[in-house]
């Protein structure tokens, strides 16, 4: 029997009054002073559903739309057959309708050529008198495998989560795939790769991501969250990656790298149990993905790794507590989301919120973790970006976690915090407040008494803090820690507060309803057990509630069972027959018995239930008409974060941060009761991302198919000056790199490689990536490991069959032979193996002439061997480099290998033709001469910058001001490679140019009879001897133009028309002076 504790550490209890609430004309009409919340810009959701009454309709009412005063034209194909009224609910229901006709829903008075007309979904079926709906997507299941134990697994749907991946207004669905074999992190084995797939509805799939061998299958491993960070309205993705993890163009996750530790993308980091542990774990990633491609945009280092603490400061030798991820989308600054991903919750918790501007992933702040002060630690510091730092020793998350989150404006001052189990983690990653009752496993927060508070519910594990012993429990309380209400319970793996029984809550005051999967009976916020625990057919109901038969209360899901629940009659099946007692479909993470998703997907504010279905999924849709009018769901700022962490952990019910229930209902003047709430808590006061400057992001082409190049010569040193370029086998061993002033160079050479590849064939392609491939064999007779360096040589005019020491040095000065920190470590085998290095950086920042030499040495004195070009067996071939490059059109990626040899013709930088051919490249032109010529210079400019001259970022700059300090982007604005020089009659239109005694830029556009919005201006110039082009925003005046605050000479500006005519005559600044 569940039995309070001796006394309620408080005495406060949780009921309210119903109360004459004043009426709302619009959502901007509450009292809150908290900015608005950029969010998605979703199109009406409209569904049409054929039943046996005729055609059902439903549609959304936006966040940005009034609640009280917006009515709906309802049309059938194209003819308008009804209108709302102004504060009606969002579903309608034609008797006339038949499966052949088109529906659509606008706002009263609106055209409807711009709204697509939606087909009616025939795809129902009745139960006990009641039509349900559904939707069913095809998945591409992933093929199943063999891990190094050869155990053989396959692959279901798991967890999901929604976005509007382009920008549409549309949600498109994202899929984890799970392994057979996925394991609970206290369990060794190995695991079969995670996926993540991206479908539209009608089972399109966009993009799979492979998260590769390191990373672990499994609930508490992959976190992803789903949501439009930078505010280009579409949706990124944000997950912890490892080296091998492949994006959804098929490259390397490494590749978008930003100062990442350096990995091995074809290393399997796990050891003989499967375990990813410590430093031998491998590096560990954060990266952020475009949402429409799945293309990797950047990845950084996962802060911190594992391997900042010791297994023993863990707390265990298994990998267990260091694996415990839980992740977020939070608005930290009150207007804009930010992630935030979490390690650890058993001991040391460790926190990271970050920001995607659309061209860095940047870290806000670490929030560390340990004991209190008291207990022998230095509880939460937190250090910022801009290198300050905070720390209180009397308040920490360590050892509060539960196996999920939540995300509340918990103190109502306009920003979110993370309800991190008995800790709250405040916006700034500094810990709110902290009650040690400890671990637990469920949480819901809400205003579930309509105080205007925000309320947490947690079900508690038994345990000891700070040497007092913690029972399991659950209770209620304040963000501050204030305990509402606390009761002892039994072994507490899953816990659920809601209102689930709304006429109980209008009469009694007793607005929710709690109870757990060991209680007794279900209570009231007043402790009062009123009833038996919601159970069908001999199963409890703990786990998710839904909104579905159109009151206000929220009916129970359990698995594929859908309930009523009333405290007088107990539970009630909505959907029942002889046949089938459940929703059709399958049910996930086995205990938890959790669906795919249960979110608010489409139509008006119910929530839909998302089910494995087949190999697919089944997207259930209720039917039953509702009398109350709620704005969607989804722009509610808590409960569209809910969304995106719902995945996360034990998956948890998302919960609005205001109260749904009849106690909330608008009264109008004279005491009548409204169909719409009016709650305590303010709604999300929601804006839309302004999109209207933001350039679409770069499309990143899928790659070629790959290349093989052989080695254009080999060779190998067995001291000084002695070369076996004719040898069918490299026999590399101990070379000693010395950098002292009296003997640089190398010496104790006992087998220095040397293996060069000429790729001028592929000079001006875009590199993708490039794999060195080498067949060795290593049989010392001791059987021991031997280390394979991988360096690279900048010395290239060498030939293999007399190459000296002497010709790949120089005395005097350090050697050019430069270590790349790239080494295998081959076992004892007898016969060749194929090993590979990732060489595609080294490539793009050391290929010189189009030609790079590799070198080889062992750090033991033991012998291996490479197969040589002139290998002439058939077990081994000699050295290779697979190389891939991106298509034709431009993308990302830089051109990584330059052109040394001088093309036939001349191809000048800037070259003023008769007619102009004004249609502008891509990317700026990468070598300039020193300084611009206006004809072509007689040959063209031999030597090429290793690099290009500005690295584009994935995605454009997303925010332009008005009058900008115009810094050029890191994204060249694409710019004419030819700039017409012609001189047409354009007297009456003048450019003035001049810089300012800031030394910077300003221009002046005088024209006559012209709107500005039709003129594209550019302004080109030389930034250390490179051609920089940017193009301006359309104004007539445009002041203090930054040119990177570096020397430059050579200026010219020139507008031109949308059909790249010019509309004034260049102009062109030397030395100052137009």
């Amino acid at each position: 029997m569940l039995k309070k504790l001796t006394a309620f550490l408080t005495a406060a209890v949780m009921v309210t009054s119903v109360v004459s609430i004043s009426v709302l004309t619009s959502y901007a009409d509450t009292n809150s002073t908290i900015e608005k919340r950029v969010m998605e810009k979703l199109d009406r959701g409209t569904v049409a559903v054929k039943t046996n009454g005729g055609v059902y309709l439903s549609w959304r009412l936006l966040g940005t739309e009034s609640l009280t005063n917006q009515a709906f034209d309802i049309y059938r194909d194209s003819e308008k057959i009804y209108t709302t009224g102004e504060h009606d609910a969002t579903c309608y229901t034609d008797s006339k309708g038949t499966a052949d006709n088109k529906y659509t829903v606008v706002p009263k008075g609106e055209a409807i050529d711009k709204t697509e007309a939606v087909d009616v979904w025939t795809t129902n079926t009745t139960y006990k008198g009641r039509s349900v709906a559904y939707k069913d997507i095809a998945f591409k299941v992933p093929d199943g495998g063999k891990t190094p134990t050869d155990e053989e697994y396959t692959y279901t749907a798991n967890d999901m989560s929604v976005g509007d991946l382009d920008g549409d207004g549309e949600y498109e669905y994202i899929v984890k795939w799970d392994p057979s074999n996925s394991k609970d992190n206290s369990v060794k084995g190995y695991t079969g790769n995670v996926y993540l797939d991206a479908y539209e509805l009608d089972g399109t799939l966009l993009w799979r991501i492979d998260l590769g061998v390191n990373i672990r299958a499994g609930a508490h491993y992959t976190q992803y969250m789903v949501y439009d960070f930078d505010g280009d309205g579409k949706s990124e993705v944000i997950l912890k990656t490892a080296p091998g993890s492949k994006d959804g163009e098929g490259n390397y996750v490494s590749k978008a790298g930003k100062n990442i530790t350096k990995g091995d993308d074809k290393k399997d980091y796990r050891n003989s149990s499967g375990l990813l542990m410590g430093k031998d774990g491998g590096p560990e990633y954060l990266t952020v993905f475009n949402g429409e491609t799945g293309a990797a945009m950047q990845t950084v280092d996962f802060d911190p790794p594992r391997s900042i603490l010791t297994s023993s400061e863990w707390g265990d030798s298994y990998a267990n507590r260091s694996e415990r991820y839980l992740a977020a989308v939070a608005y930290l600054d009150g207007v804009h989301p930010s992630v935030v991903m979490t390690r650890g919750y058993y001991t040391y918790v460790y926190a990271a919120a970050y920001t995607w501007d659309g061209t860095d992933l940047k870290e806000q702040w670490l929030s560390t973790n340990t004991p209190t002060e008291e207990n022998g630690g230095t509880g939460c510091t937190v250090k910022y970006a801009d290198g300050t730092s905070k720390n209180n020793t009397n308040k920490t998350l360590y050892a509060q976690g539960a196996h999920s989150v939540s995300v509340a404006d918990v103190d109502n001052d306009g920003y979110d915090e993370i309800i991190f189990g008995s800790a709250v983690l405040d916006h700034d990653g500094t810990v709110l407040t902290y009650d040690g009752r400890g671990h637990g496993d469920a949480e819901h927060v809400s205003d579930f008494d309509n105080d205007g508070k925000q309320e947490i519910f947690m079900a508690h594990e038994a345990g000891k803090h700070n040497d007092k012993i913690i029972p399991y429990a659950v209770d209620i309380k304040r963000y501050n820690g204030d305990i509402m209400l606390q009761a002892a319970q039994g072994d507490i793996g899953r816990g659920i507060m809601d209102n689930v029984d709304d006429e109980y809550a209008l009469s009694s005051g007793n607005l929710s309803l709690f109870w757990s999967v060991a209680a007794d009976g279900i209570y009231n916020q007043a402790g009062e057990k009123v009833g038996n625990i919601p159970n069908t057919n001999g199963s409890n109901m703990e786990n998710f509630a839904v909104y579905w038969d159109g009151d206000l209360g929220r009916e129970l899901l359990d698995g594929n069972k859908l309930v009523k629940y009333s405290v007088t009659s107990g539970t009630e099946r909505i959907y029942y027959n002889s046949k089938n007692s459940t929703l059709p479909g399958s049910i996930n993470n086995g205990t938890k018995s959790n669906a795919c998703l249960t979110a608010d997907l489409f139509g008006d504010w119910r929530e839909e239930i998302v089910l494995r279905y087949g190999d697919g999924v089944r997207i259930y849709f209720s039917t039953i008409p509702t009398d109350y009018r709620l704005t969607t769901l989804m722009h509610d700022s808590q409960y569209r974060c809910a969304i995106a962490w719902q995945n996360v952990g034990y998956n948890q019910s998302p919960h609005t941060s205001y109260y749904i229930g009849s106690a909330a209902l608008a009264k109008d003047s004279g005491g009548n009761t409204l169909n719409y709430l009016a709650p305590n808590t303010s709604f999300t006061e929601v804006t839309y991302p302004d999109t209207s400057s933001i350039t679409p992001r770069p499309t990143v082409k899928a790659t070629t198919a790959p290349v093989t190049v052989t080695a254009d010569a080999d060779t190998y040193l067995v001291d000084s000056t002695t070369a076996h370029g004719s040898d069918e086998e490299l026999k590399i061993n101990q070379a000693q790199n010395v950098y002292t002033s009296s003997s640089p160079g190398l010496k104790d050479i006992k087998g220095l490689g040397l293996i060069r590849f000429d790729l001028s064939k592929y000079a001006g392609k875009k590199l993708v990536s490039a794999t060195l491939n080498l067949y060795d064999k290593f049989s010392n007779t001791e059987k021991k490991n031997s280390v394979l360096h991988l360096d690279y040589c900048s010395k290239n005019d060498w030939d293999e069959a007399t190459v000296t020491t002497n010709d790949i040095t120089v005395r005097g000065e350090d050697t050019p032979l430069s270590s790349l920190g790239l080494q295998v470590s081959p076992a004892y085998n007898v016969d060749y193996k194929e090993i590979s290095f990732d060489v595609t950086d080294v490539i793009k920042e050391k290929c010189t002439d189009n030609l790079i030499t590799f070198t080889l040495w062992t750090g033991t004195g033991r012998e291996q061997v490479i197969a040589s070009k002139e290998y002439s067996g058939t077990d081994a071939q000699g050295p290779t480099l697979v190389l891939e490059f991106e298509g034709e059109e431009p993308t990302p990626t830089p051109t990584v290998v330059p052109t040394a040899t001088p093309t036939l013709k001349p191809t000048p930088t800037v070259v003023p033709t008769a007619t102009p051919i004004l249609k502008p490249t891509p990317t700026p032109t990468v070598v300039p001469t020193a300084t611009p010529t206006l004809k072509p210079t007689p040959t063209p400019t031999v030597v090429p910058t290793a690099t290009p001259t500005l690295k584009p970022t994935a995605t454009p700059t997303v925010v332009p001001t008005v009058n900008p300090t115009l810094k050029p982007t890191t994204i060249p604005t694409a710019i004419p490679t030819v700039i017409p020089t012609t001189t047409p009659n354009l007297a009456n239109n003048k450019i003035t140019a001049m810089i300012n005694s800031n030394n910077k830029l300003d221009v002046t556009l005088d024209f006559e009879n012209v709107d500005m919005n039709d003129v594209n201006v550019y302004v080109a110039f030389k930034n250390n001897g490179k051609l920089v082009g940017m193009k301006m925003p359309q104004a007539s005046e445009l002041k203090g133009i930054d040119l990177i605050d570096k020397e430059y000479t050579d200026i010219e500006v020139y507008a031109w028309d949308n059909k790249q005519k010019p509309y004034a005559n260049i102009v062109r600044i030397v030395n100052n002076v137009q």
